[in-house]
């Protein structure tokens, strides 16, 4: 029998799911540890001298390889400053960083990028740059790490960062080794939803379960990793839909990409 448990939802700002990646050449080190090992906070104990470097915390995405990062509990939103940090393993040398870059793209879909801008000569606009302190990774003046500004590209929020290794086209030390990537500024809007519940997930059957909304449109299925579990198209109010293709485990049911109901999937 098929049991759903409604959860609280928490937000943060780290990213919770990674849906996509794709590695390169010279990719490995961190694989057996995707995607938990660039979700949550970068590495507390690294420092600009003993930056991170345990599979735990790093993924090394290859030559040209990428990955894409999701805030699904919450959205980047775009204030005074900067909105979002990704954290890289740079080392400082003593005499430089020793620096391996990536370019960074955002999405509000997941389907249309848009990519900020990047000088040759400065790399500035690139990730992997500036190494991270090990210290409060939301405050963009002690927390190290590359800032990002929405400002910049003219988008007011995102949900989603795609991180590229730059390969030959910037001549830098290596391959890009992502550890987290952190919202400065970002909005839940969990607020409203309280006063005015949008969705609720219930299972009266084993092999089915009912949505309950007050609109209709795309719902979205995701494991607690952020990989996909399923897409379904609501047209009514409620809908008993087929529970077979669903994991078990803690599962985060998404409406138009802004509802959002948690439930733990057991057996």
């Amino acid at each position: 029998m098929i049991a759903l448990v409604l959860l609280c939802i928490t937000s943060d700002p780290w990213a919770d799911g990674s849906p996509a990646v794709e590695y390169g050449p010279g990719a490995g080190y961190g694989q057996s540890y995707y995607p938990e090992n660039i979700l949550g906070p970068p590495d507390p104990d690294a420092t600009p001298t003993a930056p991170s470097f345990g599979e735990d915390n790093l993924l090394t995405l290859g030559k040209d390889g990428w990955v894409v990062l999701e805030f699904t509990d919450n959205s980047i939103i775009n204030e005074p400053g900067a909105d979002f940090t990704v954290f890289e393993n740079v080392m400082d040398t003593g005499s430089g960083y020793f620096q391996e870059c990536a370019f960074v793209e955002v999405s509000q879909d997941g389907q249309y990028w848009i990519q900020f801008p990047w000088d040759e000569t400065t790399l500035e606009g690139l990730a992997g740059l500036m190494p991270t302190t090990g210290e409060d990774p939301t405050d963009p003046s002690v927390s190290g790490g590359d800032q990002f500004d929405l400002e910049d590209i003219g988008l007011e929020w995102v949900r989603f960062v795609r991180l590229t290794d730059c390969g030959d086209a910037v001549s830098d030390g290596g391959l890009f080794d992502l550890d987290a990537v952190a919202a400065v500024n970002w909005s839940t809007g969990i607020e409203e939803e309280a006063l005015s519940p949008q969705l609720s997930v219930t299972s009266p059957f084993s092999s089915s379960f009912t949505v309950t909304s007050e609109e209709t449109g795309i719902l979205s299925c995701y494991t607690i990793d952020g990989r996909i579990a399923g897409h379904w198209q609501i047209n009514r109010r409620s809908s008993t839909l087929d529970a077979s293709i669903l994991p078990t485990g803690v599962l985060l049911f998404v409406l138009n990409e802004s509802s959002f109901s948690a439930v733990k999937l057991l057996l």
